[in-house]
């Protein structure tokens, strides 16, 4: 019997490929990289994916919980980190105090943050989050020019605020040109006012990994951008622009059992798949416990000794059945490979997503979450 259980493999080697790919790009020339990284990077180990960035170079990164913005700031080297979502009024103290970056979405709380930074005579670091058209978290524009005239008037008055950059989100640019242009005209509009009010942010930042990787925006009028998908290895654009990108993850696990049924009997629960013939199959040790979606029943394959293998019956909570007939195998001893590569043979995190009917975002989240990593 082979126990071995759902290992999560995260090659950095990739990582640091990935990153040197996206300095490479044209797009990107001269311009700060605000690496993404919350969420654990995206299932990937938030520490680990920071360290490696770090020596490839990056030193700004973007996250949403504070609890990860004091570990970057305590283990690497004097790193910027950006909350993009802002901080909870208790803790705003802590993080001007730390010198981290904080995003600002409406007047009100731009005036706390103030306040807070005044409390403890530190200078507070904001990035104005801009609504261009995605209508989340943001200003439109008269609200944004309320918070610029209370900027302006606080730099009259003192020096603990200091408005470090703008920014905004596009909505679709990996699937609707238009409404991104719109958006970027937007934001390009709101670049020129601040810029006629004499404010200097450092950074000015709207790309993430979808329009710094399409062909249809050549100029997003920003000193920054923000990938975060493509450091992972994955593409969000069709068609791809020519970048060698390399996923990190493979995620592998072991075959519990093999069996034989016969020609018209029921594979798991529901009985949802029922034999055209006498059939051999396996059972591997992996579920949706392990972040699998549930969605590929009947549908999702494995790769095993270079081969693919149709995933047959419902996925369970931790194991997965599989349809072995046209596969020669000896022994319990073969892998089975549930995303990754094997041979010419390749299950990308977009397949799963695709076949799952979600985004490989979400695939990446929850196998990142339910697999011990190891990193290679």
């Amino acid at each position: 019997m082979n126990t071995q259980e759902a290992i999560l493999e995260i090659n950095l080697k990739n990582l640091s490929n990935n990153i040197q790919q996206l300095k490479s790009l044209n797009f990107n020339k001269n311009k700060t990289i605000i690496a993404i990284v919350k969420s654990d990077a995206y299932g990937h180990g938030l520490l680990e994916i920071a360290q490696v960035l770090e020596k490839q170079g990056i030193n700004f990164f973007g996250i949403i919980k504070l609890d990860d913005a004091f570990l970057l700031k305590n283990k690497l080297n004097n790193p910027k980190v950006l909350m993009l979502s802002g901080v909870d009024e208790k803790h705003i103290e802590d993080a001007v105090e730390m010198g981290i970056s904080i995003c600002i979405f409406d007047l009100d709380y731009l005036k706390t943050v103030y306040a807070a930074a005044r409390k403890i005579h530190k200078k507070a670091l904001i990035h104005l989050n801009y609504d261009s058209g995605m209508n989340r978290l943001g200003f439109k524009d008269n609200e944004l020019l309320k918070a610029l005239n209370y900027i302006e008037e606080i730099r009259k008055n003192g020096d603990f605020l200091e408005f470090e950059g703008i920014f905004s989100h596009f909505s679709s640019a990996e699937s609707d040109i238009d409404y991104t242009k719109f958006q970027l005209n937007n934001y390009k509009n709101i670049l020129k006012i601040i810029s006629d009010r004499k404010l200097k942010p450092l950074y000015t930042h709207i790309s993430a990994s979808s329009s710094m990787l399409s062909n249809e925006i050549k100029d997003d009028f920003s000193n920054s951008v923000r990938p975060g998908l493509s450091l992972y290895g994955i593409n969000p654009v069709s068609p791809q622009i020519n970048l060698n990108l390399k996923p990190l993850m493979t995620l592998k696990t072991g075959i519990i059992q093999i069996k034989q049924i016969k020609k018209g009997c029921s594979v798991s629960y529901g009985r949802t798949f029922r034999a055209p013939s006498d059939m051999n199959i396996g059972i591997i040790n992996a579920g949706y416990d392990n972040g699998i979606p549930r969605m590929l029943s009947n549908k999702g394959r494995v790769i095993i000794n270079d081969q693919y293998a149709d995933i047959i019956g419902i996925i369970t909570m931790n194991m997965i059945i599989i349809d072995l007939s046209k596969i020669k195998i000896s022994s319990l001893e073969n892998e089975a490979i549930i995303m990754g590569e094997s041979g010419n043979k390749r299950i990308t995190v977009e397949e799963i997503a695709n076949c799952a009917k979600t985004i490989p975002y979400e695939i990446c989240l929850n196998i990142g979450k339910s697999n011990k990593r190891i990193y290679v």
